[in-house]
């Protein structure tokens, strides 16, 4: 896979600009973060009604995806897919193990990595031979999609920087599948034989991600918008 733009991160030569983007959206994030013990109490607890904002219109919605979800299930199919452990991934790059842990149970978004970190990722993963999740391409889309999707859920998403999901090129492709996994469970055929068949978001999620992209469709949001909420209410198909 080849792609040689990612909208929101500029271009892969362009380091200084992608780590000022991300710095951004981790400011609004840690306004706005929980726990991990939250995560797994909201996924056995969803709401009766996601769509209500965790209660009343004066409060937040929390999660209970972690907002790095897409990026983890991709970080751990090329991983296995390459017979690499964490601690063997963790030794390569220089980092703790607890590190690896986080990325791939979605607690530090991949958004959030620094460039060269992220860099240094995906060639530690073509090193050791992934058939999957090795591209930094790739990783840049499983990051903007985690930004999108943990944007619309906690209400900071501007809509000025979003991946493509026209599926007609290879970013939008890309873009179109891992959303596809994160909704319905349905794994790019690719990713297959290293993950599982589960949606990545908890149900409630789902259902208030889907809630809001009804609305885009609708015009909520500008008419410009209305195409981007019908391709992505196509994914959840």
């Amino acid at each position: 896979m080849t792609m040689s733009f990612v909208a929101g991160f500029g271009s892969p030569l362009d380091p200084a600009r992608t780590n000022a983007v991300r710095q951004t959206r981790w400011e609004l994030l840690s306004a706005t973060s929980v726990s991990r013990r939250h995560w797994t109490d909201a996924a056995t607890s969803p709401a009766d009604d996601p769509t209500r904002m965790d209660g009343g219109a004066d409060r937040t919605y929390i999660p209970g995806s972690p907002p790095g979800v897409i990026g983890a299930a991709v970080i751990r199919a090329a991983r296995r897919s390459g017979g690499l452990t964490r601690r063997r991934l963790a030794r390569m790059l220089a980092v703790s193990h607890e590190t690896v842990l986080t990325w791939e149970d979605g607690a530090a978004p991949l958004y959030c990595i620094p460039y060269g970190q992220l860099r240094a990722l995906a060639g530690a993963l073509a090193e050791a031979g992934a058939r999957v999740g090795w591209e930094l391409d790739e990783l840049l889309i499983a990051s903007q999609c985690d930004l999108l999707v943990t944007g619309m859920l906690r209400g900071f998403e501007d809509y000025a920087e979003v991946p493509p999901v026209d599926g007609e090129d290879s970013e939008g492709w890309a873009a179109c599948g891992l959303l596809r996994w994160a909704l319905t469970g349905a794994a790019p055929q690719r990713y297959r034989p290293y993950a599982s068949s589960n949606p990545l978001l908890t149900e409630s999620d789902a259902k208030l991600f889907m809630a809001i992209v009804r609305d885009l469709r609708a015009g909520s949001h500008g008419l410009d918008l209305v195409g981007y909420g019908t391709a992505l209410m196509a994914l959840a198909r």
